[in-house]
């Protein structure tokens, strides 16, 4: 009956969630890391299409 006066926030650690937290976790990362490269190279091909036309509006 001594482990019921235990206090439940002491006994959560970090290694409870179990392999499932650490995929999410991974997962995430994998997720942000791919989303900033594939907005930086939308706006490298918009700001790329947007110079090609200036580029050929002066030269006509």
């Amino acid at each position: 009956m001594n482990y019921l006066m235990m206090d439940p926030v002491m006994q959560y650690g970090p290694n409870d969630g179990g392999y499932a937290v650490a995929l999410q976790i991974a997962l995430v990362v994998i997720g942000i890391i791919l989303g900033s490269w594939l907005f930086g190279s939308a706006v490298a091909l918009i700001t790329g299409s947007r110079q090609g036309k200036s580029n050929d509006d002066n030269n006509q």
